[in-house]
């Protein structure tokens, strides 16, 4: 079977702990949502809905539950119910974050679905615990009554200076916006929701917000701009809720002419953020990263660092999978993969599966294989179906230097979801043979005395950035090039230039990629 060499792959990885419950579901009840974060001594929390099957999908009630584990994988908490404000309804759609001490945050949507003809019958609630797992008060209401948006609505950044913020799509004075707000550790608002973006009409709709607080205070929201056209956005906010960036009514675009998906966000250090999403526009699809510097200003090549042609729901711009960034900037990304048995294509089931990279030099590389963590095809793999309907339910990942977690929700000959983790080191995939991904340049360069020949064609968008640098670093000339051409120190060919006679470095950037050519005047 093809799943053997997957196994195989993790046999030879370092599992420290084996796939583990996370909590003794009850009768008929599915283990589903999962979220998981952990701190840098290895001590974890991992969040999941517990759904329990009822004839009415309006009727169907969800709850949320938390529990903690240290790095070893032993309970140190039993699981943790978070208080609804009503027994109807319904808690899903939850974020999860964890500091550096393991001071937690936990926030999800709360949805009154008896009163499904009301709008406004959203309400985003808030619930702190302690570093050792004991909750901190009660569950309180952040953004009462609103219509939240999306099917992945709430996006959450706790930071190391007592703050966390929340981003959401809700109606705003004409149509769909994506909100922010800053509140201190015990859940008061530091500041009033604004919108990320100017106010539009009903024609423009945003879904999927996510944001990233650094400890400086600034803050990054993306957000999904649903079509067509179709683009991820994002914007940049200091800690006065200015804006970084130039401003763009619509937000800036995290990669031009590539519809994406929701992006995941995250602070490297108080200046440097990192970008990972879903490039839709080729098949197989592929998950990509991007690293901003200058808190926005500067931009790094995208890199293409995950393809899978079964990951059959990354086509959703929600963008179905997690990414966990290590303090040290090395990243683990996981998602669920869908098996078919040739000769019974009826016959489908679920693997999760994860990548290993490293940011380097401002660019993040995958350096490992791609693999499937989860066991393999066996006689208690069933096709994931509930009340007609197929299900695959995502998998999370937490990390710090020394260790992962990644969690997940099987499907049981009893056709109940139960919720699993297991725990590896940063080895997970290294020496098995699989070709990493190498992507041929769509930029060309050569270059002869007072001559730069380029050809930008085969760049997503036919053109891109020419900058010049002198022999000492310093940035003497930039233009756009477009297709096919040559450069030359005087017009046509170029902007007015009175580039002096000497050694000079052309850089030509397009939207994934770039190149450096030496080019040599004489005037």
């Amino acid at each position: 079977m093809l799943q053997l060499s997957f196994l195989s792959l993790v046999l030879w990885g370092d599992i420290l702990v084996g796939p583990f419950q996370v909590a003794e579901a009850e009768p008929g009840h599915h283990q589903v949502c999962v979220r998981a974060a952990m701190a840098p001594d290895g001590h974890f929390a991992v969040a999941w809905v517990d759904s329990l099957q009822l004839p009415e999908i309006w009727r169907r009630e969800l709850d949320l539950y938390i529990r903690f584990f240290d790095p070893d994988g032993n309970p140190l908490t039993e699981a943790y119910k978070i208080a609804k404000m009503a027994d109807t309804n319904w808690i899903h759609s939850s974020c999860l974050e964890m500091d550096t001490a393991g001071n937690v945050v936990l926030v999800c949507e709360e949805v009154d679905r008896t009163r499904v003809d009301d709008l406004d019958n959203h309400y985003i609630r808030f619930q702190r615990f302690a570093p050792d797992g004991s909750p901190v008060g009660s569950a309180q209401t952040l953004v009462p009554q609103r219509e939240i948006h999306g099917s992945r609505p709430i996006g959450l950044s706790l930071a190391n200076n007592d703050e966390f913020a929340i981003a959401w799509c809700a109606r705003s004075t004409l149509g769909y916006g994506a909100w922010v707000q800053r509140f201190n550790r015990e859940g008061y608002p530091k500041d009033k929701a604004f919108l990320a973006h100017d106010d539009f009409g009903t024609s423009v709709s945003f879904k999927h917000p996510q944001v990233a607080l650094s400890d400086a205070g600034d803050l990054v929201v993306t957000w999904y701009e649903f079509g067509p056209p179709s683009y991820p956005r994002f914007q940049v906010f200091d800690a006065e809720d200015e804006s970084i960036l130039p401003w763009e009514p619509m937000g800036h675009l995290v990669n031009v002419n590539d519809a994406g998906s929701r992006v995941e966000t995250y602070w490297l250090d108080n200046d440097r953020f990192v970008f990972f999403w879903i490039g839709r526009y080729v098949w197989p699809r592929y998950i990509v990263g991007r690293v901003f510097a200058d808190r926005g200003l500067t931009r790094y090549p995208i890199r293409r660092l995950v393809r899978d042609s079964l990951a059959l729901t990354w086509p959703d711009p929600a963008g179905r999978f997690a990414v966990a960034l290590s303090s040290d900037e090395r990243f683990a990304e996981t998602h669920t993969r869908s098996h078919y048995d040739p000769d019974d294509i009826f016959h489908t089931w679920q693997h999760q599966a994860g990548a290993l990279g490293r940011i380097v030099d401002n660019e993040p590389w995958r350096r490992t294989t791609l693999f499937e963590y989860t066991p393999p095809w066996g006689a208690d793999t069933i096709y994931a179906e509930i009340e007609g309907w197929p299900h695959i339910q995502f998998p999370a990942v937490g990390v710090c230097e020394d260790r992962i977690v990644w969690v997940y929700s099987r499907f049981n000959t009893d056709t109940i979801f139960e919720a699993f983790a297991m725990i590896t080191d940063w080895d997970m995939g290294i020496g098995v043979a699989e070709s990493p991904i190498h992507t041929a340049s769509p930029i060309q360069l050569s270059a002869s005395l007072n001559r730069l020949s380029y050809d930008v064609s085969g760049s997503v968008t036919g053109e891109a950035k020419l900058t010049f640098y002198s022999a000492d670093g310093r940035k003497v000339l930039e233009e756009t090039i477009e297709g096919k051409g040559t450069w030359t120190p005087s017009p046509p060919s170029s902007q007015p230039s009175s580039l002096p006679s000497g050694v000079y470095f052309a850089r030509v950037e397009g939207d994934a990629s770039s190149k450096t050519q030496k080019v040599v005047l004489i005037r």
